[in-house]
């Protein structure tokens, strides 16, 4: 079965928003990477990954970092600028 361009732009959009947002996320919250690996209980070398954009993440690694980072999960994916799920990650 051959893999669409279409998916395949679609999941290089997603992966270069998550990386740029995770990032944002966590310099925001003036953590390292080192930081954000420990709260979220993930490698430091899986954040690097993601926020290089080269990680095919497990949801459940999402979720960590979207609770160690105090975001809602869509606020992960959100587009710069446009992050209504900051701190209200039980919504």
């Amino acid at each position: 079965m051959a893999i669409s361009e279409s998916f395949l732009q679609t999941q290089s959009l997603l992966r270069a928003t998550l990386a740029r947002r995770v990032k944002e996320r966590r310099q925001l919250s003036k953590l390292s990477q080192r930081d954000l690996a420990e709260r979220a209980g993930i490698r430091q070398a899986l954040v690097s990954q993601i926020e290089l954009g080269e990680a095919n993440v497990t949801l459940d690694s999402l979720l960590r970092i979207a609770i160690a980072l105090d975001v809602d999960l869509a606020g992960l994916f959100a587009a710069k600028g446009d992050d209504p799920q900051v701190g209200s990650r039980h919504s």
